[in-house]
């Protein structure tokens, strides 16, 4: 078992948060005690989504203790009446008889009642907060993965000798733009790295070519979500002396318009 492919597959992270069946809590807990990464992760884990809690802990408003307190003011226990008994009968005196009064108990009964409501609504509260806490953390942990990964891979291409990294810098419609092609020269693959490029607009896409032979090749459409990822366009033909990046149409176009070049650069 791939345990470290396992361990980057998040669901340490969907554990901690609470968010796994109960097939995929077991596994995890079975899996812990089996390999000490595991563990070391989900205890990492842990402690970072518990320091987080209490970095971001919510203390309960101010106004909170004196709302239950007004809520528990009893009033002054009605004075106990004696019946009278008036021939044989028993006679209770107007306005005093006990429809009039409401026993301790039931005071306290209903006092109860509003400090638990008050009481469960605040829990609720927390308890929202901190789903949400948990979520944001759970995305910055996801996001951390995703960069680290990217990184990695980006790094072992300039490491690989397989790979001829080729600069493509902005030309004078967009000075600033920049990106890096890995061409594979034994399998014409092609890989690109976004440094920086204008968001496209509406309907448009950016294209890739190769120039072989002084011609150009379609090498396919950049994803428009390009940043921060490594993408793998179509293979070039042998002999690409050149690279460049146009904006086209969605979709992409059979040639390139060259007045909307971004970044070019030589092989």
């Amino acid at each position: 078992m791939n345990i470290q492919a396992y361990i980057e597959s998040g669901i340490l992270e969907e554990y901690v948060l609470g968010t796994v069946s109960s097939q995929e809590k077991q596994e995890v807990e079975c899996l812990s005690k089996i390999y000490p990464e595991v563990k070391s992760e989900l205890l990492k884990l842990e402690q970072a989504m518990e320091s987080y809690a209490l970095e971001h802990q919510t203390p309960p408003p101010a106004h909170l203790k004196g709302k239950i307190f007004d809520q528990m003011k009893f009033g002054p226990v009605p004075e106990q009446v004696e019946p009278v008994e008036d021939n044989g009968s028993t006679v209770v005196p107007i306005g005093t008889g006990t429809a009039t009064t409401r026993p301790l108990w039931g005071t306290l009964a209903v006092a109860a009642s509003v400090l638990l409501a008050v009481l469960f609504g605040w829990a609720f509260y927390q308890m929202s907060a901190y789903r949400e806490q948990n979520e944001t953390l759970a995305a910055e942990i996801e996001a951390v993965r995703n960069e680290s990964a990217y990184q990695q891979n980006l790094a072992s291409l300039y490491r690989n000798p397989d790979y001829k990294v080729v600069r493509m810098a902005g030309v004078e419609k967009s000075p600033e733009s920049s990106v890096v092609a890995f061409w594979n020269q034994s399998t014409n693959e092609v890989l690109l790295d976004v440094q920086n490029l204008p968001a496209p607009p509406a309907n448009r896409q950016y294209q890739l070519w190769s120039i072989v032979n002084g011609t150009p090749v379609d090498m396919g459409v950049l994803d428009p979500e390009f940043g921060g990822k490594i993408l793998k366009m179509k293979a070039t033909q042998p002999g690409a002396a050149a690279f460049a990046i146009t904006l086209e149409k969605e979709g992409g176009s059979p040639n390139p318009t060259l007045e909307q070049m971004y970044v070019m650069g030589n092989v």
